[in-house]
């Protein structure tokens, strides 16, 4: 099948939907450190962290209150109502006194009551309490060390995203590149076939290489598709569009240039191994929490009461009102003399996770410095990678310029030119993604250290075209 026939119809809507794509929403286009900036709002996994962060400080301020004292106030009112039953003599019958009926009667006491009580608390030794507050604020650190680490994997995915596009596009520019030489080939191969200068080899061969072309044009503009959807996805934005890389490129070189110092920074500053280091503090803490409960606690106390009584009687129509009140104050000093074991088996369970964590602290390093130093060498390859295929770019470019002028010639037959202008194609594509591989290992680099900041983009935004 020819170039000419090359555009499927099934195509042709695919490739205008980009064209629309890219030049309508041109002036949306980002730089990476604002397509960063835009995803953390939206990014479920930084934000679920971020919420557990401000959750982690307010289980933090709860456990302060056991600092503080604590006071509530009680207001009781009621009414009560007895009748004791009684029965009086009557005479019915004047001239017969001697012959009486009983009567009952009723005397009824109603009593109104009311009463308020204001009672206050304050603990002035609990060790417990104070470990549990130390803990606490560990967890807290804890959860601020995860949102550090959720945010620098977001600036991770993020770039990646990102870098995919770019290198997508690069891919379809390089594919559609290729295929129009190709068909300039075709038409080449054909124009001597007519005038007998080749063999109808050589228009088979560039038709075969065209519908390669063209199968190839269809998988990249695919991939660049894809990968504008899961970049816009991950942003909670439609169309965005990042700032191409300006060429020729000065990568900036992985600084500093030794593992070792790598591996320090990742002592100081990784995510993981502060959260390993806060995981052996907390059961630590938790350690001595479980042996403080075998220590006495003092606690003070203090409450005034007021009430109020009225009782009323009738018949008769008495009357009583009375009020008082007191004052109690305190201190209350409790010593647990017995629990059946359950301390000194807490106590034994602590020891036994405190030393979990302490071997877990341990691995976290080894898998930190393990992580660094596998990163500054993926890096490093990286870096050689680009220069070796910066270098066979250039060269394949020779090669193809040399190729062609053999075929006018007669010493290079229509084949050779194809394969040429493949490789020079290939070598371009494979040069363009080794660029953004080798940004992506610089932030993962330091993600790996666990220093990667909004600061890092910086570099990489100059890079690009505004």
């Amino acid at each position: 099948m020819s170039l000419s026939r090359a555009m499927s119809p099934a195509l042709k809507p695919l490739a205008g939907a980009l064209v629309l794509a890219f030049g309508a929403i041109g002036a949306q286009a980002q730089s990476l450190s604002e397509v960063v900036q835009a995803a953390r709002s939206n990014d479920a996994t930084y934000l679920g962290a971020r919420s557990s962060a401000d959750a982690a400080h307010y289980r933090y301020e709860q456990a302060r209150a056991a600092y503080f004292p604590t006071a509530n106030l009680q207001v009781q009112a009621g009414r009560q109502t007895n009748t004791q039953p009684s029965v009086v003599d009557v005479a019915e019958d004047p001239a017969h006194p001697e012959v009486v009926t009983q009567v009952p009667i009723g005397e009824r006491n109603t009593t109104n009551s009311a009463a308020a009580t204001l009672n206050a608390q304050q603990t002035i030794y609990n060790r417990q309490n104070n470990l549990q507050v130390d803990q606490a604020k560990k967890n807290e650190e804890f959860a601020q060390s995860q949102l550090a680490q959720a945010d620098q994997d977001l600036i991770v995915r993020v770039a990646q995203a990102y870098f995919n596009v770019l290198s997508a596009a690069d891919a379809l520019t390089s594919v559609q590149g290729n295929s129009k030489a190709i068909g300039e080939q075709l038409a080449s191969a054909k124009r001597n076939f007519e005038v007998g200068n080749a063999t109808i080899t050589d228009t088979r061969e560039a038709e075969a290489r065209a519908d390669l072309a063209h199968s190839k044009e269809i998988a990249a503009q695919n991939d660049l598709v894809v990968a504008k959807v899961t970049l816009d996805q991950l942003v909670g934005r439609n169309g965005v569009v990042p700032h191409p890389l300006v060429l020729p490129a000065v990568l900036p070189p992985v600084m500093p240039s030794q593992a070792s110092d790598w591996v320090a920074l990742a002592e100081s500053d990784s995510p993981q191994l502060t959260q390993a280091k806060l995981a052996l503090e907390v059961a630590e803490l938790e350690t001595s929490r479980r042996k403080a409960g075998g220590l006495p606690t003092l606690t003070a106390g203090a409450s005034y009461s007021r009430n109020r009584q009225r009782d009323s009687f009738s018949p008769g129509g008495g009357t009583v009102t009375g009020t008082g009140g007191s004052t109690n104050i305190g201190l209350t000093l409790t010593v647990p003399l017995f629990t059946g074991f359950l301390i000194q088996n807490q106590v034994r369970e602590g020891v036994a996770l405190e030393e979990k964590a302490r071997t877990d602290a341990d691995g976290a390093h080894n898998q930190v410095v393990l992580s660094t130093r596998t990163a500054f060498v993926n890096a490093q390859s990286q870096a050689a990678q680009v220069k070796a295929l910066e270098a066979s770019e250039a060269s394949s470019k020779l090669a193809l310029d040399a190729t062609v002028l053999g075929y006018k010639v007669g010493v290079k037959v229509n084949l050779d030119v194809l394969n040429a202008q493949s490789q020079l194609y290939q070598t371009q594509t494979d040069a363009a993604g080794a660029r953004y591989n080798y940004l992506m290992s610089q932030l993962k680099l330091r993600q790996a250290a666990g220093n990667l900041t909004n600061n890092d983009l910086l570099p990489i935004d100059a890079l690009l075209a505004r």
